[in-house]
């Protein structure tokens, strides 16, 4: 099990990746990935005995929040969803690009080596 403590302004740079964020994780994180895990198990959403064993965990606006990405476990992505509008109010749950978008203002864009027109224009 892997737990990262990163800062908001990292999920930024995670663009083409995608997870679910929970809100509001207070205590113990183990006790939270643990305990998500035991329920998307029972749900029938995480397949095939995989569970999440890097989390990503993080500060925003006050709030602990934690990011399970979707790499690496397999999923019943339509039960997933169906899940995280039922559990909303428990845990305010959104995605990844979703928490980018409304939250930090878009994911960063991608630095090219390349030189863009204006550049090459003032050469």
């Amino acid at each position: 099990m892997e737990i990262k403590n990163i800062t908001a302004d990292d999920l930024r740079c995670m663009n083409g990746k995608e997870g679910l964020i929970l809100q509001g994780c207070g205590g113990e994180v183990q006790e939270w990935v643990d305990g998500i895990n035991n329920m998307l198990t029972e749900s029938g959403i995480l397949l095939n005995n995989t569970k999440f064993e890097s989390v990503s965990v993080f500060q925003n606006d006050g709030v602990t929040c934690i990011l399970y990405p979707f790499e690496n476990v397999h999923l019943d992505v339509g039960k997933l969803a169906m899940w995280r509008l039922q559990s909303y109010t428990a845990f305010a749950g959104t995605w990844l690009s979703d928490y980018v978008d409304n939250k930090l203002g878009g994911f960063e864009a991608e630095q090219s080596d390349d030189m863009d027109e204006r550049q090459v224009m003032k050469l």
